[in-house]
């Protein structure tokens, strides 16, 4: 289990069609957004994401970790949310988690040994031939 204790933590919940981005500062939901983020969400998560750390009087310098739920979702949403948490993490120069917002507590699964986050879809990714290919007469 993760010390959540004098951190501030930064939280993204892509899996699902509400997306939600959180602040956590010792443990305890400071400021929260929802929203459907269904159809904009590589417009509208980064867009949040800054809205959320202004309201809060944070800079993205002064975050600790950031938590993104891993899934299972949908195929794009979890691309998007994971490839955010993983690029401020790397960028941030901060630790990176998997974990889920659990009654109301902010619940880290595991260790991260990898540096990064991998996704957990609903299935297996459907990958059709290239069309190049497809079309090609044989």
């Amino acid at each position: 289990m993760v010390n959540l204790m004098n951190k501030i933590i930064l939280y993204i919940d892509t899996a699902n069609e509400e997306t939600r981005v959180s602040i956590f500062r010792n443990s305890r939901i400071l400021n929260e957004k929802k929203w459907n983020g269904h159809g904009d969400l590589s417009v509208s998560l980064l867009r949040e994401i800054d809205s959320i750390l202004l309201e809060s009087k944070i800079h993205k310098g002064d975050l600790d970790e950031v938590v993104v739920n891993k899934g299972p979702g949908s195929y794009t949403g979890l691309r998007i949310g994971i490839t955010v948490a993983n690029f401020l993490a790397w960028s941030l120069k901060i630790e990176v988690f998997a974990g889920k917002i659990e009654n109301g507590k902010l619940s880290i699964t595991g260790n991260n040994k990898n540096k990064y986050i991998l996704p957990k879809y609903f299935r297996q990714a459907h990958i059709t031939r290239s069309k190049k290919k497809f079309n090609q007469k044989a």
